[in-house]
């Protein structure tokens, strides 16, 4: 397994890569994207299953090709899914099917799904997920255990409940760390997520809200709210402010604008 260096950002081609023989000796390339974001990991992308990283921009690539070393062999059993997945179908819809994809703040997970014990399911095709789930963020894999639905709205609201356990998981994370350099020596707002109607997130009661529609949304989006949350608490001088918001998020002004237009993001959400 090699690793080339380079340079790229997140939306150009990307200018870094790992290669590696798979299962049948076929030479595979996984492209490296950077991004504003403090974590890695490994996704597939529909329908060839190929594989590609997600890193942070300043990562050094020698790290992130001992990551995917690490989890290669998790990566090809997930590729075999994916590809028997879109052989009997090419839908890229969220129906919760073994081998799908779906989006949680902007990040692709790959479905596994399980059919419960007590379900009249003969296979796991599709259904509703319950309370056990398991999440594998190194390789984006989320694992749902599911009953029969009985209609796609129902599937759908499901669904959205998992997300909303990652995304708050992210949220509190991110906002610990902002406060930590925005706001020394303050106490960090508890986080919650709720439906709001035309904003994105407010302070109420010692609050940070967050608005659930911001779930489907790359995570910079996420990141541009927390800090703007922040920055109204800030005891730092304001430049400082402006500097730290840079470094955390040279790609602010696209998160600002994606959040101004309020596009969907995805069209299969």
């Amino acid at each position: 397994m090699d690793g080339q260096n380079g340079q790229n950002m997140q939306g150009s081609e990307p200018r870094e890569k790992i290669s590696y023989s798979g299962p049948d000796g076929i030479e595979i390339e996984v492209p490296i994207y950077r991004a504003g974001m403090p974590e890695v990991f490994i996704a597939l992308k529909p329908p060839n299953a190929q594989p590609y990283v997600m890193a942070a921009r300043d990562m050094e690539a020698q790290k992130i090709v001992d990551f995917f070393v690490a989890h290669v062999q998790e990566v090809e059993e997930l590729r075999v899914d994916m590809l028997k997945r879109f052989e009997k179908s090419s839908s890229e819809k969220c129906r919760y099917m073994t081998g799908d994809v779906a989006y949680v703040m902007g990040r692709p997970f790959q479905l596994r799904v399980y059919p419960l014990n007590n379900t009249k399911m003969k296979k796991a095709a599709r259904g509703r997920a319950t309370a056990k789930y398991s999440i594998n963020q190194a390789i984006s894999l989320l694992t749902l255990y599911v009953v029969h639905p009985r209609n796609y709205d129902e599937a759908k609201k499901a669904f959205n409940g998992y997300a909303e356990t990652v995304i708050m998981r992210n949220a509190r994370s991110l906002t610990s760390d902002f406060a930590e350099v925005l706001m020394p020596g303050s106490k960090v707002p508890p986080v919650r997520l709720r439906a709001m109607r035309d904003r994105w997130s407010s302070d109420e009661a010692g609050a940070l809200w967050l608005s659930s529609d911001l779930i489907p949304y790359p995570p910079d989006c996420l990141v541009y709210v927390i800090l703007r949350e922040l920055e109204k608490k800030a005891t730092i001088p304001e430049d400082e402010v402006r500097e730290h918001f840079e470094r955390i998020l040279p790609g602010w002004r696209n998160a600002q604008k994606l959040l101004a237009e309020r596009a969907k993001p995805y069209s299969n959400q």
